[in-house]
């Protein structure tokens, strides 16, 4: 699927067929999206763009207005806020399939965070006016894009919490229990990215890693790590057991012992 928008005319029925097949994989890749009919899928496409992306290209900055919505057909979006001293702070990632820009219904009329492209990316996009005209139209919709706002503001509201609340050592415990699935944690991000979901720098992130890995709660396996003792890294994500980005582990905490 290289574009939405057709170059050139297409016959009637050939239009119809496309447009078939752009809903079906519409609904496919997104979960807010599938919840529509094929009747409200056809009239959404052709109100879409696409667009790309390249790495670290700003998709919108706080403050501006709420322009357009976008869904992702490849690539990841940081969501982030910059704070007073010019520092980066991640409140979310968004992959294939995800949607970015659906803050601004709670937004007032200007955007509260940044969004800017991780890697190449490539998304559908739909103007906000168009978009709030769709959401009164579907019900379903409305209510699958609550439920996605509604988790990702949890999602913002936790990472804020750990961050004034939590050592450093527990936000990244936290964190890798998070994004594991089946026991493996494919960060998916730099230690400079994942240092700012967390608020805190690259180097300490590099050395706790180490030092999750030398008490055996972690093992590295291609492009992430396995989780090879939960019950540890909870400890650790409760703030039951402090780790020291600072002082290598030379042994196991006698806490741990059986």
């Amino acid at each position: 699927m290289t574009t939405l928008s057709p170059g050139r005319e297409v016959p009637v029925r050939g239009r119809h067929a496309l447009q078939r097949s752009i809903a079906w994989y519409l609904r496919q890749l997104s979960k807010v999206l599938s919840v529509l009919s094929d009747e409200e899928l056809e009239r959404l496409i052709p109100m879409l763009a696409e667009r790309s992306f390249r790495p670290r290209q700003v998709l919108f900055q706080a403050g501006d207005p709420p322009e357009r919505v976008y869904l992702l057909l490849k690539g990841r979006v940081k969501i982030y806020q910059v704070a007073e001293n010019g520092k980066e702070i991640i409140l979310d990632v968004v992959g294939k399939g995800g949607v970015v820009g659906d803050m601004a219904i709670v937004e007032d009329n200007e955007r509260i965070a940044c969004a800017a492209a991780i890697d190449d990316t490539v998304a559908v996009s739909i103007s906000w006016e168009d978009f709030s005209h769709l959401l009164q139209q579907s019900p379903k919709l409305g209510f699958a894009m609550m439920e996605l706002m509604a988790r990702r503001l949890a999602g913002m509201q936790r990472t804020f919490m750990n961050i004034v609340s939590k050592p450093v050592s527990a936000r990244l415990a936290d964190t890798l229990l998070n994004r594991q699935e089946d026991g493996a944690v494919f960060l998916g991000l730099t230690h400079q990215e994942l240092a700012q979901t967390i608020g805190t720098s690259r180097e300490t992130v590099t050395a706790l890693l180490s030092r999750f890995s030398a008490l055996g709660a972690i093992v590295p396996i291609p492009d992430g790590y396995r989780i090879v003792d939960e019950d540890l890294l909870d400890d650790i994500a409760n703030g039951d057991l402090s780790v020291s980005p600072r002082h290598p582990v030379s042994a196991q905490p006698s806490t741990m012992t059986p």
